[in-house]
């Protein structure tokens, strides 16, 4: 299998179908990348570190100004479409304006930050698997607020772009996750992975050799529709647990607090809160030696580091599922593998192995026959690369 190149044939398709539901060529086609968190899970919305790729595969989006202020929305990967008044996008999505809440979302900041209310005419297409763990979502909001910025020439940084994507998926749609997924697809580039301290949203690219290792993405299948499950619920564990350490020791975020800190409240805090606090701090000591692995080329601790994470996000954290463990177990049985965890949020959805180049069908053939052993069907793979920022397609390049 060979991975996509950087501009898919999605570019061309979004364009066709722009033209044949509005008539005419859009003003603009853009993209923005999905990612692959490598380590660090769980630790966005708990102030910690994290270490997305952004990779070769997102959201794609033909889009053109028009007359009036209403909001035109189409999609390649949905038969729902819709058309929305500016003042009828409102306060929080509508459950019933499924897929097109997240560019509504995207809108509804974009205009109270700028000021800048045009019509719309927009079509998306996109490569990503939805809801499986490689930030559909978020590359939907940013190729959105990418467009907005070029077609209203507001000039906007792409830090502020990453923002507007955040606050369109925590205010508008209501899930309570932290920045790292629109940050990785605003601010991600080729061959680079991207550290990010969500506690003051600072950065740091950290080089990320392709030629030592491809990213297989192994899909269980399993959809992962992070509004109704129990990810909410995690966020609130991990809230009431900074509760507890703050009375041993005031620190602004969880992520921010030691194994010391755990021993000192160790009897103030237990059972599933405790879990969570355990998980979010080892999972920081995890992330930096994923990063010193990255940095000093040791592919071996940087693989440990996600086994490890893996394991953790089992154990204490709750959130992977039968699936998923089946699947990472079977990756680690294979020569050539570095290590494997589940990414995204977990409940299902995805998980990734990072293998050596060059070995990824016979990694393929192992975990589908230990996979369909188990449940009955194959999973489905994809091999990825990092992959460029958003921007403008022109060329067949994203610019």
């Amino acid at each position: 299998m060979t991975p996509p190149s950087t501009c898919s044939p999605l570019a061309p398709a979004v364009a066709e179908l722009f033209g044949a539901e509005f008539g005419g060529v859009p003003d603009g086609v853009f993209f923005a990348p999905g990612r692959v968190n490598l380590v660090g899970a769980h630790l966005d919305y708990n102030g910690g570190l994290v270490l997305p790729v952004a990779v070769n595969r997102g959201v794609y989006l033909a889009a053109r100004l028009r007359g009036g202020r209403r909001i035109h929305l189409r999609s390649r990967d949905s038969a729902l479409g819709f058309d929305v008044a500016w003042d009828d996008v409102g306060e929080r999505g509508d459950p019933s304006r499924d897929w097109s809440r997240y560019p509504l979302g995207v809108c509804r900041y974009f205009a109270e930050l700028t000021g800048c209310v045009p019509g719309l005419e927009l079509v998306y297409g996109g490569d990503l698997p939805m809801a499986s763990g490689l930030s559909s979502s978020a590359a939907l909001e940013i190729v959105t607020a990418v467009a907005l910025d070029a077609l209203c020439a507001t000039r906007l940084p792409r830090q502020e772009l990453a923002m507007i994507g955040f606050r369109a998926e925590t205010g508008y749609v209501g899930l309570q996750c932290g920045i790292m997924d629109q940050f990785a697809s605003a601010l991600g580039e080729s061959g680079q992975a991207l550290l990010i301290d969500c506690s003051d949203a600072s950065f740091q690219h950290v080089p990320l050799d392709a030629d030592a290792l491809d990213i297989l993405v192994m899909d269980t299948g399993v959809p992962r529709p992070l509004t109704q499950t129990d990810f909410n619920q995690r966020v609130r564990e991990c809230a009431e647990a900074h509760d507890v350490l703050r009375k041993v020791r005031d620190r602004r975020f969880l992520a921010q607090y030691t194994e010391e800190d755990l021993a000192v409240a160790a009897d103030a805090l237990s059972g599933v809160r405790r879990r969570r606090a355990e998980h979010v701090i080892q999972e920081m000591r995890r992330i930096r030696s994923a990063v010193a692995g990255l940095r000093s080329g040791d592919l071996g601790a940087l693989g440990r580091a996600l086994d490890e994470s893996h394991a953790s996000t089992r154990d204490l954290y709750e959130v992977s599922a039968p699936e998923l463990d089946v699947i990472t177990d079977a990756a680690r049985e294979c020569d050539g593998v570095f290590g494997a965890r589940l990414t995204g949020a977990g409940f299902g959805g995805c998980a990734i192995a990072l293998i050596r180049p060059g070995v990824h069908e016979q990694v393929e053939s192992h975990v589908a026959e230990r996979f369909e052993a188990s449940f009955g069907r194959r999973p489905t793979f994809d091999l990825l690369r990092s992959g460029p920022g958003p921007g403008r397609v022109r060329d067949a390049q994203v610019e």
